[in-house]
């Protein structure tokens, strides 16, 4: 049973659409931030879900770039990768409430949040 793998263009749809639903979720985040606190509510809320985003482009472009006919090569992309993801996440977080201290953190971490939780719906957004 030799399984044919996915060709990289294929196997990345579905992680786009994953993607494209976290943007969508902050920038939606950002919006209601808006509408609720203002500009500083809505600028802190698209931090927070830009900060998720772009860890999360960079864990999916460092998984991805691995060869998946590897399973060694994959899974040593799997730990570097989250482990760099979560400590940007925290550098983000750090330089984010250094350089603007009056940063609302209700806005910022909800957005986060929010757009962290898109992955309860990966299972939906990775069918083919």
């Amino acid at each position: 049973m030799n399984e044919q793998l996915p060709s990289g263009a294929s196997r990345l749809r579905p992680v786009r659409r994953l993607l494209l639903a976290q943007a969508g979720t902050g920038a939606v985040a950002a919006g209601i931030a808006w509408l609720a606190g203002g500009d500083k509510a809505a600028l802190a809320a698209a931090l927070g879900g830009l900060t998720c985003l772009l860890a999360q482009v960079w864990f999916a472009w460092r998984v991805f770039a691995a060869d998946p006919a590897k399973p060694a090569a994959m899974l040593g992309a799997l730990y570097i990768g989250e482990g760099v993801k979560l400590a940007s996440i925290a550098v983000a977080f750090m330089a984010i409430f250094r350089v603007w201290p009056e940063v609302p953190p209700l806005p910022l971490i909800l957005a986060f949040i929010a757009v962290q939780t898109v992955h309860w719906f990966a299972p939906l957004l990775l069918e083919q």
